[in-house]
């Protein structure tokens, strides 16, 4: 007899664990983001039996189906942030809870592929991943070359540092958007190149014809880590502990310029290219080849040297001015470079350099000035070469120390000391790469 009830019980289960796993699929594929469903919104539960729906999620768990998300690996269990936790270890989240009734409940990956979820997003290579049950939040890396098209043309809004935006500029043809990605780098510290990351959820934004081109870029090595400071605001809801070497030059520029405001000087830059200014090319090399690092060489003597501002060094009491001679021996006057007074100011104001900052300062910006003029008057072949990256590190790095040590003669004045030096660069907080 009892046999015989358990026989009849087990026809019913079975129904309603089908009936259940159809509409948590069919609510997963037809919502707006791919989300999970709490068990009241699939059934009623004033005509259903309640013991009967918790013993059919609990198989549905146990078989490797659904997967209840209590918020327990991520904030908002309306989302799948990250790869669930295996069946064995959420019936036993299940237990610990005291059951699933307040679980969002979402289809596995075996289920979406049983109903061919894929199908649904021909040509879109990343929403249909979605579909098929991979994580939001689980991140695709890509060859930064992917890049060049949107950097490279001027429909686009584009920006990169350690993380970076692209949009369709607004009248134009082109929807693409791609409201962030990250810079990513290799567990591997030997290795130096820059690819890019971006979370699916983010490419699923995508247009179809979008998705096929990164995935034509997508890295044979996906053995990447998205920039801990991208990782922060982005997914953790965490303030970024540090700023890039490229964003830390430019915030020393414009700190240079407000402490020869404090103090009654001309500006030493006549020229500040942050916030929408910031030029495109200026950043993390896509390419590791000559002309690119060229081009950034470019910018930084743009940025650093170009600029710099006569008028500073005459309030400085520089000599503005040198005395040289033509062919024929007659002697004159000339202007002098403005890196040059530059250096003559640093040397002359600097009292104590232990660490030979100043000395460092001259090495770099003579380095660009030299690799500018270089590139300038010469065709060179644009080799490929991964140590181009690297190459690139070093001079930014360098660069930033040179920009602060100017940043930090000035601060010996007086009255800068009512200018506010963001914590970023007073302690300095500024990454290595």
């Amino acid at each position: 007899m009892v046999e015989e009830e358990r026989s009849a019980d087990a026809v019913p289960l079975d129904e309603l664990k089908r009936d259940l796993l159809q509409r948590v699929t069919s609510a997963y594929l037809n919502s707006a983001d791919f989300n999970g469903s709490g068990v009241s919104e699939l059934f009623d539960m004033n005509a259903t039996d309640s013991r009967m729906v918790e013993e059919a999620i609990r198989a549905l768990i146990v078989d490797g189906d659904i997967y209840a998300n209590f918020g327990h690996e991520m904030v908002n269990p309306f989302i799948l942030g990250f790869a669930p936790q295996s069946a064995r270890e959420n019936i036993a989240e299940v237990e610990r809870r005291g059951g699933a009734s307040r679980a969002i409940l979402y289809p596995r990956q075996r289920a979406l592929v049983a109903a061919a979820a894929g199908d649904r997003y021909v040509g879109a290579p990343y929403s249909a991943a979605l579909a098929l049950g991979r994580a939001q939040l689980e991140s695709v890396f890509f060859h930064a070359a992917v890049l060049a098209k949107y950097r490279d043309d001027p429909r686009y809004d584009y920006t990169l540092d350690i993380g970076g935006e692209i949009r369709g500029q607004e009248g134009t043809p082109l929807d693409t958007y791609l409201t962030t990605f990250s810079i990513g780098f290799h567990q591997d510290t030997e290795n130096d190149e820059i690819v890019v990351g971006v979370p699916l959820r983010y490419l699923h934004d995508l247009a179809p014809a979008e998705q096929s081109y990164w995935r034509s870029f997508e890295h044979e090595d996906q053995n990447w880590v998205l920039h801990p400071d991208w990782v922060r605001p982005h997914l953790l809801g965490e303030f970024p502990e540090r700023v890039s070497p490229y964003t830390a030059i430019l915030m020393e520029i414009r700190l240079v310029n407000d402490i020869c405001f404090a103090i009654d000087y001309p500006p030493l830059f006549k020229v500040v290219h942050d916030g929408s200014d910031r030029p495109t090319d200026y950043g993390y090399l896509i390419r590791p080849t000559m002309r690119e690092l060229s081009t950034f060489v470019e910018q930084l003597n743009k940025l650093l040297i170009e600029p710099l501002n006569g008028k500073f060094f005459e309030r400085a009491r520089v000599a503005t001015t040198d005395e040289r001679s033509d062919s024929d021996g007659n002697l004159f006057r000339a202007p002098r470079g403005t890196m040059s007074m530059l250096i003559e100011w640093m040397e002359r104001t600097v009292t104590h350099d232990p660490e030979e900052l100043v000395p460092s300062a001259k090495a770099i910006l003579k380095e660009i000035r030299t690799k500018r003029s270089k590139s300038a008057h010469s065709i060179r072949e644009n080799e490929y070469d991964q140590l181009n990256w690297s190459e690139q590190r070093r001079l930014v790095c360098e660069s930033y120390l040179a920009v602060r040590t100017v940043r930090q003669l000035l601060q010996f004045h007086p009255r800068a000391s009512a200018v506010n030096v963001p914590d970023e660069l007073d302690e300095p907080r500024v990454w290595p790469f």
